[in-house]
């Protein structure tokens, strides 16, 4: 006897008729305007300050605070060049070289130690100049806040030089930068805030 192919596979019938989504109806093209992407903003929300309630100093607080210091400066070297220039022509009426030799060593070094340490010394002690103070500013630690070292105040001045070596542009800068340093300040990682 032949044998005979199994006869087809029937699915049983399904209790539930199969799926037939409706037909899709796009909305009509005034309904959804085409994409357009944000307006670019170049807004950047200004620095105030490198802490809540601080606020960096302004540029013009800033050279009024160096004039004063200027002024300061000067006085103290023509009060020195005063008072050892006597010496010295007390010394050299006596036909004493050695005095007048000594008292202008003296003179030199004077000067030298007022031109290179008024600055230096005082952004070590306390953060401010006497013009800085008076205008209610001071220089601190860019990082934390914090008092500047004997080192930084020394970097700091040689970034004055080097600020105003080329047609004081580094002071400049204090005008266009977001933290207001300028390139002394940037030199010895420093900023100067207002201290009221």
């Amino acid at each position: 006897m032949a044998q005979q192919p199994p006869p087809p596979y029937n699915p049983p019938p399904s209790a539930q008729p199969p799926y037939n989504p409706p037909p899709y109806n796009p909305p009509p093209p005034s309904v959804q305007p085409p994409y357009t992407p944000p307006p670019q903003s170049n807004w950047v929300p200004p620095v105030v300050g490198p802490a809540p309630g601080v606020a960096y100093a302004s540029g013009g607080s800033r050279l009024v605070a160096y004039i004063v210091d200027a002024v300061v400066t000067w006085i103290l070297i023509v009060v020195v060049s005063l008072v050892l220039g006597t010496v010295m022509a007390a010394g050299a009426t006596a036909n004493s070289g050695a005095v007048a030799g000594t008292s202008a060593l003296v003179w030199f070094l004077a000067i030298f130690v007022i031109w290179l340490g008024y600055f230096p010394w005082f952004w070590a002690h306390g953060g401010a100049t006497p013009g800085m103070k008076m205008l209610h500013i001071r220089v601190v630690r860019e990082i934390d806040g914090g008092p500047m070292s004997g080192g930084q105040a020394i970097l700091r001045l040689i970034g004055y030089w080097i600020s105003s070596f080329i047609f004081y542009l580094g002071f400049i800068w204090i005008l266009i930068d977001a933290h207001k340093q300028g390139w002394h300040d940037k030199i010895a990682n420093t900023v100067v805030i207002e201290s009221r």
